[in-house]
């Protein structure tokens, strides 16, 4: 490549870094190409590297993943950076297009590049490990994963400690273990890293989390809008995500709103920063159920319930039949949350089906018993 080409490539840096990331995606995609065709493995690779960053700071994560898989066959400048491509496409194969046998001889090869690599990035491996444990709701062997994780971390380790440790914190309120997801959280605490980005952002969606299966509502809203926060400022697209819907579900426990889907609750006021782009299947998933929620919490308040928290149900649901609204009213909802369960469904049977398990459809079965609750009282 000619001195011309390296400004460029200067050039697309600095476009990344001003976080034009679509118009450095571009740029970086017609220099790895002519990188390649001169004969400069190196720079290729790296500016493959590049335009993957740029693609998922754009919202484009298909692109990222085409990028990635092009790149396969590639030679690299080092081992580690053949792991660092190899385990970005796990994560974008994990969430967008997953397969259970073609994930699980990935990461199979992931463990013997992490275990060949310098000291310490066998414990990055874990990370998504668990992540795919997770994915198939073996939470158990997830939460050991974790542990391997902290345990295995190096001088060289390329995952942070606040990752692990908020992985951990929440492992272990899936097992319903609250006390030592505390733990956790204590730890990142104590850990501090206060300029760093991701560090607040796990800090704080630990911190809703907690609060949200404690029933905190204005804790649970403050540290989601925290999150949101950071996460814009991370140029997170699934972090933005994720921090919506902790609001959303601090509002729907939050008796002083009213109706949930009233625009005076806020809920739909929320809704609206959720930003576009594919959403991975986890997130597909997630934000249906959420969907879900909100109707199902708009049934309890229309027949005169208190609020639930149904995302991790510490406190069942008290059922009550003094309507607020008329009983057409009351049948229109019930009808708004049986299609919203019927759609939910078919989200998590394709997603289980991917990942070899049924979790999933357990999950929304739940949902299912409550609104029968509630509509048998009503009979």
């Amino acid at each position: 490549m000619d001195s011309e080409a390296y400004i460029l490539v200067d050039h697309a840096y600095e476009t990344y870094r001003q976080g034009r990331f679509a118009e450095a995606g571009v740029l970086a995609g017609q220099l790895c190409k002519e990188a390649k065709k001169a004969g400069s493995d190196g720079m290729a690779f790296q500016l493959g590297l590049l335009e993957v960053q740029s693609l998922l700071s754009a919202g484009k994560p298909l692109g990222a993943l085409n990028r990635l898989l092009s790149m396969e066959s590639w030679k690299t400048p080092q081992h580690e950076s053949l792991f660092d491509m190899r385990k970005q496409t796990f994560n974008l194969l994990r969430s967008y297009n997953p397969n259970v046998t073609q994930l699980e001889t990935r990461l199979a090869e992931l463990e013997s590049l992490a275990r060949r690599a310098l000291d310490g990035v066998v414990a990055d491996f874990r990370l998504y490990e668990y992540l795919f444990l997770i994915d198939q709701g073996k939470d158990e062997k997830a939460l050991n994963a974790i542990e391997l994780a902290w345990s295995e971390r190096g001088t060289a380790t390329m995952n942070h400690a606040h990752s692990t440790a908020a992985f951990g914190c929440l492992a272990n309120l899936r097992l319903k273990r609250r006390a030592q997801a505390e733990e956790w959280v204590k730890i990142i605490e104590r850990d501090g890293e206060i300029t760093c980005l991701g560090y607040r952002s796990d800090l704080a969606e630990c911190q809703a989390q907690l609060a949200l299966f404690d029933g905190r509502v204005e804790d649970v809203f403050h540290y989601g809008l925290q999150q949101r926060r950071v996460a814009r400022e991370y140029q997170d697209v699934i972090r933005v995500q994720e921090a919506v819907e902790i609001q959303v579900r601090s509002l729907l426990i939050d008796g002083t709103n009213g109706d949930p889907v009233d625009r005076t609750s806020g809920v739909l006021d929320v809704l609206k920063h959720d930003p576009p782009g594919k959403r991975s299947v986890q997130l597909e998933f997630t934000f249906s159920l959420l969907i879900l929620d909100i109707r199902l919490a708009a049934v309890r308040w229309a027949v005169g319930m208190q609020p639930a928290e149904d995302f991790w149900y510490q406190s069942p649901q008290v059922v009550a039949s003094e309507l607020r609204v008329v009983k057409d009213e009351v049948i229109r909802r019930i009808e708004k949350a049986k299609a919203a369960i019927r759609r939910t469904d078919k989200i998590a049977r394709r997603v289980d089906q991917a990942f070899g398990c049924d979790w999933r459809q357990e999950t929304v079965h739940r949902r299912s018993k409550r609104l029968q609750e509630v509509v048998s009282n009503l009979d």
